[in-house]
């Protein structure tokens, strides 16, 4: 039996970072979808501010909203990469709120660095 019970806590140990695994993976695709979601955003206030500029018109304080959602979105991904790095979870991943703004579609695929 003993032989039995070591083949059994092999079998749990492994079932346990198969999980661990699984889970660092899920939170690591948010963080990418953070990411491009970031991206996006940054691109429309850049678009924003261009459209202002070459009418000649004052900038204005509607771009706040685009702020604040990138401002999420960081705040979710260093809550997800503090989770990866301590390996603990909570079944919501995450107590901040999710904001999803339509950053529409843009011409570019920018690469430029983020600021985190």
């Amino acid at each position: 039996m003993e032989l039995f019970d070591k083949v059994n806590e092999i079998a749990k140990s492994a079932v346990s970072k198969t999980g661990e695994v699984l889970e660092d993976t899920r939170l690591k695709a948010q963080i990418l979808s953070d990411e491009k979601a970031i991206r996006e955003l940054q691109a429309k206030i850049g678009a924003f501010y261009y459209k202002k500029f070459a009418a000649g018109e004052a900038i204005e304080d509607e771009v706040t909203e685009f702020c604040t959602a990138i401002s999420v979105h960081l705040a979710n991904i260093e809550e997800k990469k503090a989770a990866i790095s301590a390996g603990k979870r909570t079944a919501s991943d995450s107590g901040a709120a999710e904001v999803v703004i339509d950053a529409g579609e843009t011409d570019s695929d920018t690469e430029d660095e983020l600021p985190y």
